[in-house]
């Protein structure tokens, strides 16, 4: 959990605050990412960010549909198939991990001795996150949970276009198997939403080294001091 995250759920009157939040998020219109808190590592700007991008390719009739590569305990997952469900979308919601904890980072990872302290934490079996979505009434007719670890897993599966893309991959391997498979089927107007861009060095090296090979148009945008938003322009 990111430090300031956890030093603003130790802030006092955060409890009543949240519940405050969570009874709101029927009104039409708020965002439902009170409703996550306890079962995400993301703080509320990305949780958010990803709620509008839902939105917006629902408004602008982006083809495609929407993916996830790092689900962990299936917060930022739930916020996604909440939104798909306020838009009444038909898109697919594909969720990829191991539903086992992070795997080991490699020695490509400039960081590594830092992140190799990090494997097999941000755990969420994939029980817990289907009684997640159970609890909060998220749809899953149209919810395919995949489980293994992503360069397994992301080849063999036949996503189609996408629309919207949040990779939380974490480590330089993570994210360069996954841009490779996922970013060529984003469509144009689409966005991918990237984790720890700004916070694990192997996240950006392999995401400066990728797209350095590839001639699309795209645009860059931060969320916060970790996350950025890639757009497909054409």
């Amino acid at each position: 959990m990111p430090l300031l995250q956890s030093l603003h759920r130790s802030l006092p009157g955060y409890r009543v605050r949240q519940s405050i939040r969570r009874a709101l998020c029927v009104l039409p219109g708020t965002s439902r990412y009170p409703l996550v808190v306890d079962h995400t590592y993301l703080p509320p700007a990305r949780l958010k960010a990803l709620e509008r991008h839902v939105a917006q390719v629902e408004r602008q009739r982006i083809p495609g549909n929407v993916v996830e590569c790092g689900v962990a305990a299936g917060g930022s997952a739930a916020v996604l198939g909440m939104a798909l469900d306020r838009c009444a979308s038909e898109r697919m919601l594909y969720l990829f991990d191991t539903f086992d904890g992070l795997p080991a980072p490699s020695t490509q990872d400039p960081d590594y001795e830092n992140a190799v302290k990090w494997t097999g934490q941000c755990r969420g079996t994939l029980a817990d996150v289907q009684s997640l979505f159970s609890n909060l009434r998220v749809s899953t007719q149209r919810v395919k949970f995949i489980q293994g670890l992503f360069q397994d897993t992301l080849p063999n599966t036949n996503i189609g276009p996408i629309a919207v893309a949040h990779l939380d991959g974490d480590w330089y391997e993570s994210t360069r198997t996954c841009l490779a498979t996922v970013w060529p089927q984003i469509s144009v107007g689409g966005v991918l939403q990237l984790d720890d861009y700004g916070t694990w060095q192997g996240c950006r090296a392999a995401t400066d080294e990728y797209f350095a090979t590839r001639q699309d148009a795209t645009t860059m945008e931060t969320v916060d001091e970790g996350a950025v938003v890639i757009r497909r322009v054409r």
